[in-house]
């Protein structure tokens, strides 16, 4: 089972870097903007958190989404170590085309299912993550 989320995750990333090439960007970096979608100003350590990667790698990420235009770090005004990072304006015309290319992966996912069987697969997937969660909370 564990090989199969892999793949699944895999293929999706693969298939998004696709859809997205012409726009010069990828699924990580995508998941870190849809992160400051929901919450702009992150810490550059609580969006590596939430990526469940390094800060150094969290660094080069937005390092070339910076180099894009489509972010900007800041200082944080509560502790001079540390670096929010925020959309710009210019990120606002990239927004549509992932919201996109996200509906058409998940499209792509379920092709052949019918809508009962994608709300079960939706229903069990979110049980599972709920139950992977409760045991991360006790283990920490």
């Amino acid at each position: 089972m564990g090989l199969l989320f892999t793949d699944i995750a895999r293929f999706r990333g693969i298939i998004f870097d696709q859809m997205m090439s012409s726009n010069g960007l990828t699924h990580k970096q995508a998941i870190l903007l849809n992160s400051l979608f929901f919450q702009d100003g992150q810490t550059q350590t609580d969006l590596a958190n939430i990526l469940d990667v390094g800060t150094v790698t969290i660094s080069g990420l937005v390092d070339r989404l910076e180099a894009k235009g489509w972010v900007e770090r800041r200082e944080d005004k509560k502790d001079r170590r540390a670096k929010r990072v925020w959309l710009t304006p210019k990120v606002a015309k990239l927004q549509p085309k992932m919201v996109e290319a996200f509906k058409e992966l998940n499209s792509i996912t379920v092709d052949g299912m019918s809508e009962s069987e994608v709300d079960q697969l939706v229903t069990l997937l979110r049980s599972a993550r709920t139950k992977l969660g409760e045991r991360l909370e006790k283990k920490v």
